[in-house]
């Protein structure tokens, strides 16, 4: 079946999966020139050609989550340090990619192996950077793809740095997922928790891709917490888990730590 197109956004037609409120509220945001220069409601609402009290409810709400600063003797209106947050990760993804790439690339070419960069979305996890070598493509994953949390070289990885009680968290929240199978599931995420803590990385043998291992790390904050996510994997033909307990474990761990270290005053 075909998949039917949005309207174009010249069209006229109103798209029912836009959030007219959400559109409303960064258009305001997008109302404040690069000088940042204060202005009131009536200034923005003309910008945005929006009726003056619509404006001034969606003024009040981002000046209530710090989007938006409000000067009480003038009435104006000025970007707040909230907005920041909203390019912020977007950047720190980009810089980090960047960080990371050579490193990955050279354990990829190493190992014959796919290399991952990604970070924590939800209860999964979602990957921002790939490295990869003619005969790791038989996995067909890239940026962007998900990743589930407990059967992953990854997402044990993650698992294990976090503080228990998130943990714990996310097990409670992911347990209905896996109906009757979440015994067994459970138990192998756990396991895989404490070879992390005792050796620095966490491995999957076919637990998620059943002809696939990879083994998995953390890059961290400077308070410890876990930001972003390294592995390395590919076909159990290749990436045996004896060559990845001995051998590719360690070396990605190394890997993340300089990646880390690199990294550090940006996390």
């Amino acid at each position: 079946m075909k998949r039917k197109e949005a309207p174009p956004a010249s069209s006229g037609q109103k798209d029912y999966r836009i959030n007219s409120g959400l559109a409303r509220g960064l258009s305001v945001l997008k109302a404040f020139g690069p000088d940042n220069r204060p202005i009131g409601n009536a200034e923005i609402a003309a910008r945005v050609d929006l009726p003056k009290a619509t404006v001034s409810r969606l003024t009040f709400t981002l000046t209530e989550l710090g989007y938006l600063n409000h000067d009480e003797e003038t009435g104006r209106y000025s970007l707040g340090p909230a907005v920041l947050t909203l390019g912020y990760d977007v950047m720190a993804q980009m810089e980090i990619r960047d960080i990371a790439r050579p490193y990955m690339q050279e354990l990829a070419e190493y190992a014959d192996a796919s290399v991952y960069l990604g970070t924590l979305s939800g209860s999964e996890v979602i990957y921002v950077e790939a490295c990869r070598t003619p005969a790791s493509m038989a996995i067909r994953l890239g940026v962007g793809s998900r990743i589930p949390l407990l059967t992953t070289g990854m997402g044990r990885a993650f698992l294990a740095a976090m503080p228990a009680a998130e943990r714990e968290a996310h097990l409670k929240k992911l347990a209905p997922d896996y109906g009757d199978d979440w015994p067994e599931v459970e138990a192998k995420a756990r396991a895989a928790v404490d070879y992390a803590n005792e050796r620095g990385f966490a491995l999957s043998g076919g637990n998620w891709i059943a002809e696939a291992n990879s083994a998995g790390a953390v890059i961290r904050r400077q308070d410890g917490y876990p930001v972003y996510g390294i592995n390395v994997g590919g076909l159990q033909s290749i990436i045996t888990t004896e060559r990845l307990e001995q051998d590719l474990g360690p070396r990605l761990l190394a890997c993340a730590r300089k990646i880390e270290h690199i990294a550090r005053g940006m996390l």
